[in-house]
């Protein structure tokens, strides 16, 4: 849709913690939403913290006009204390990109006070291991979680699982289902120049996320030392990203049986990213826990088999389709037998995963979540 087919544009604030350069799938997925909208002739504007400390507070970048706020503190390292009573609301929709957070319910309640629309996506469910943290998050909930919800014109769950997730915890409203999306690289695959001249010879084995616990990175590498126990593994494992384990990584690849096997590759480009994917004998996506990761659907657009813990329901986007396998989270010998039937798997078995996941991968993207999207704004607008 181009910008003229727009009769009535819209002014959509889009609130989310965190932002460019920040990354994460939470704030990517804000940034696509609003190009998106602007491609379309409307208007978009970011609230966000300023985390990391941008030089410009305010900025336009891709024609969406971005604020960031400077906290006075961060509390538990994840809530940015900020303050939104200077900035204007003149907005015909508010579209909030969590629920807890403090912009998050300062950005609720001033929009309600100046009868604005607001909508309200729940991207995901963190999980908490001390028995502090689950008793501080089942209070959280029920004292700010479900009443951001409830006070929104709208409610969105990225999956169906997590529609009925939030039914399970007491959201009583309806809830629409609305997928992450994905954009596909634009840019010609580039071949990493860090990887070794070599990594073609053997099937190579794609990692990419962030350097984290959430990430399940423990996990692959649990896997990767299982497999090389059988002797120096016939495939190259080339991990891609940043994160707080990242550390951690160069020390674990340090003590492997066979360190020659793994490439560390640090932040890549999108073109670097397409050519993994394009190459590899398969995507390995051992998370933890997620909503919906973006990975997973550039993946199986790029025609990867595509291995997907099945945490969260999320399995099934690749089995149901027959694009790649899923395996129990946390779970280093389910991911080593996933990652032999991948690479014991012939050119036949291959090209099937690959052209089921193009296929499964369409209705994913962005142009036509965004579709979706607009009809809720104008839903609640009326």
């Amino acid at each position: 849709m181009e910008p003229s087919d727009v009769d009535d544009p819209l002014s959509v604030l889009l609130v989310h913690v965190w932002y460019w350069p920040h990354i994460g799938g939470g704030n990517q997925h804000v940034e696509h939403i609003a190009r998106q909208l602007v491609a379309r002739g409307h208007k978009a504007t970011v609230w966000c913290a300023d985390i990391p400390e941008h030089e410009e507070k305010r900025f336009v970048r891709d024609g969406v006009k971005v604020i960031r706020l400077p906290p006075t503190r961060v509390l538990g390292g994840i809530d940015p204390v900020v303050s939104i009573k200077d900035l204007e609301m003149d907005f015909d929709i508010v579209h909030l990109h969590d629920t807890l957070p403090i912009l998050i319910r300062r950005s609720l309640k001033r929009a309600r006070k100046e009868k604005i629309p607001i909508v309200t996506t729940f991207h995901n469910d963190y999980l908490k291991t001390s028995i502090s943290g689950k008793i501080l998050k089942r209070i959280r909930w029920a004292l700010q979680g479900r009443r951001t919800l409830h006070s929104s014109d709208a409610r969105i769950a990225l999956t169906p699982y997590y529609a009925d997730h939030l039914k399970g915890r007491g959201v009583r409203k309806p809830i629409d289902i609305l997928p992450n999306g994905f954009e596909p690289v634009s840019e010609n695959a580039q071949r990493p120049a860090s990887l070794p001249s070599d990594i073609e010879e053997r099937p190579i084995l794609v990692f990419v996320g962030r350097l984290s616990e959430q990430k399940g990175l423990d996990v692959l590498m649990d896997a990767w030392d299982l497999l090389c126990q059988h002797g120096e593994p016939q495939a190259q494992l080339a991990i891609a990203g940043s994160g707080e384990l990242n550390e951690w990584l160069d020390n674990r690849i340090a003590s492997s049986t066979h360190p020659e096997s793994i490439t560390k590759l640090g932040r890549i480009e999108d073109s670097e990213k397409r050519w993994l994917f394009e190459h590899a004998k398969g995507v390995l996506i051992p998370s933890r826990f997620e909503g919906l990761p973006t990975v997973l659907l550039e993946a199986m657009h790029a025609g990867a088999p595509t291995v997907m813990s099945n945490v969260n329901d999320l399995g099934r986007l690749v089995t149901e389709p027959n694009a790649g396998l899923s395996v129990q989270p946390g779970n280093p010998s389910d991911l080593l037998q996933a990652i032999q039937s991948l690479l014991a798997a012939d050119d036949s078995q291959c090209s099937t995963w690959s052209e089921n996941g193009r296929k499964a991968s369409l209705p994913y993207l962005w142009s036509n979540v965004v579709e979706d999207l607009l009809n809720i704004y104008q839903r609640v607008k009326t």
